[in-house]
């Protein structure tokens, strides 16, 4: 037999074999343990379709003796071993001498290995796409997440330009692209664009690519100036009789636009064209409840592309997810959860695997009891006002303190940013 020094190449992961085989080609299975890989050995289909449980392998190897039996759909791509030029089953690559598998192997299972990650990306978007499409891909039960899978339901309905506000990494794109599915564009494209790089001529080059389908704008309180006019123009014409075809527009921010609007940043006739029909994507520490679910949901979406397999949280990493303020909401907890599970080792998630990176926080000074009401200030009934009132000029004072900066406002109050732009507009509240 020909000696082959082989290692795992250049994926640098392990293959799993199965060889069925009763001559001399069974001599592979020491070669490709010896370099590492998994070899499953079976003498005939017989004792491989018997196998309990089934084992999940990258690549089959079969014996000429064994083609004529085999059967008609194989559960990997396979290679017969031999003179014979093909097994007469689906997924066969072809048939190989036995030198040529011994001095190609290297090579072959980097392929079957790349074919198995393929393969898991594909059901993974596959799984996406359904998912964005019936709207599971947002994960969560608790009433903020309903409420906004209603409202995306009912933006999926009409033609109406949609206006996603939220936090960063709250998950914005993925609501849009959730409109985009569940609507009657769905055949036709989906044309998506980074605001912060669209000039005027890009962006009437974006919107002539979307024509029939959905155009969507992240980030548009970056869009410069001139591509602003452009915009204003498109969405004019959309509510005019020249509006057949053309594109549907949704927009992602995370800033807030009256801010901009009021400091001549954001031109006021645009912001009130995509107001027509505004969603607030929470921040996840206003879903606290479904924290434990998306976490479970970010890793099975990690094996099912290729990662590691895990064995899920501990009810004391669960305790502290909960807990933490997840300041770059999914797209942090995402970070967090990835590598934390490959700190485990395949064990569960406990709490010392979920490290967070320090990111430094301005500092807001905590209000002692005096500074409110002093402690020994006899109160009647009289002095009590409805909790409404109380909490409306609690967010105008703050308001007032900042002069409308919106952000340093809720860090005082201690709130999210999209909780305190809800609260101004339901309390119809003015930005000084």
């Amino acid at each position: 037999m020909t000696t082959a020094t082989i290692g795992k190449g250049q994926t640098g992961l392990r293959a799993r074999v199965a060889l069925v085989a009763k001559g001399t080609t069974r001599d592979l299975a020491a070669l490709l343990t010896r370099a590492g890989h998994e070899v499953f050995t079976f003498d005939d289909w017989a004792s491989f379709g018997a196998a309990e449980p089934a084992p999940e392998v990258d690549l089959l190897l079969v014996e000429d003796a064994q083609a004529s039996t085999a059967p008609r759909e194989l559960s990997a791509p396979a290679i017969l071993v031999g003179d014979r030029s093909q097994i007469s089953g689906g997924r066969s690559l072809g048939g190989l001498s036995l030198a040529t598998i011994e001095a190609a192997a290297e090579p072959l299972l980097d392929l079957a290995l790349e074919l198995r990650q393929s393969v898991a990306r594909c059901r993974e978007l596959e799984r996406l796409v359904v998912g964005v499409r019936d709207g599971s891909a947002l994960v969560g039960r608790s009433p903020v997440v309903r409420r906004l899978q209603s409202a995306l339901s009912r933006a999926a309905d009409n033609d109406t330009t949609v206006l996603l506000e939220g936090p960063r990494g709250s998950g914005k794109s993925l609501a849009a692209r959730i409109i985009h599915c569940k609507s009657r564009r769905s055949g036709n494209r989906l044309e998506i664009y980074d605001c912060g790089d669209l000039d005027g001529e890009a962006l009437t080059t974006a919107i002539g690519a979307a024509r029939g389908g959905t155009l969507l704008l992240e980030g548009i309180d970056r869009l410069p100036s001139a591509a602003q006019s452009v915009l204003v123009r498109h969405l004019k014409e959309r509510s005019g009789p020249q509006s057949n075809g053309a594109a549907r527009i949704i927009v992602t921010t995370s800033a807030h636009l009256p801010e901009l609007v009021a400091k001549g940043a954001f031109r006021e006739d645009l912001y009130y064209r995509l107001h027509a029909f505004p969603i607030v994507v929470p921040a996840l520490r206003e879903r606290t409840e479904d924290i434990v679910a998306i976490a479970v949901s970010i890793l099975d979406a990690a094996v099912t592309s290729g990662g590691r397999p895990h064995q899920g949280l501990t009810p004391a990493a669960s305790a502290l997810i909960e807990s933490m303020t997840w300041s770059g909401n999914v797209t942090q907890l995402e970070a967090v959860l990835r590598r934390a599970n490959a700190m485990a080792g395949g064990a569960p998630i406990d709490r010392e695997h979920l490290l967070v990176p320090a990111v430094a926080q301005p500092q807001v000074a905590t209000p002692t009891l005096s500074a409110a009401a002093p402690a020994d200030t006899e109160l009647d009934e009289d002095a009590i006002r409805p909790f409404e009132e109380e909490e409306q000029f609690l967010l105008s004072r703050a308001l007032r303190a900042t002069k409308g900066n919106v952000r340093r406002a809720a860090q005082l109050l201690r709130i999210g940013r999209a909780t305190l732009y809800r609260k101004i507009q339901q309390y119809k509240l003015r930005l000084q």
